[in-house]
């Protein structure tokens, strides 16, 4: 079987930022939408794999996402 290819479109309806703080919210809100609508973790990760190979911003942008990660599981415990 041939190799199968995710294409992520981002429309960027909001804004177009180079701020680590969005692109780690953005980050988030892509996990959160994967996971929930694939159960797959795995993808996610293939996701991040492809995102650290070709950003420049890498680092900051995934510090900042688990931040937002870490304020998001404590809403959703606190409810």
């Amino acid at each position: 079987e041939g190799e199968r290819t995710v294409v992520i479109i981002d429309f960027g309806l909001a804004s177009n930022s180079i701020i680590a703080e969005d692109k780690g919210v953005d980050l988030y809100v892509l996990e959160r939408a994967i996971t929930v609508t694939h159960s797959s973790q795995a993808l996610f990760e293939h996701v991040m794999t492809a995102y650290r190979r070709a950003s420049s911003q890498w680092s900051a942008s995934f510090n900042k996402f688990a931040e937002v990660r870490m304020r998001g599981r404590k809403r959703s415990m606190i409810g």
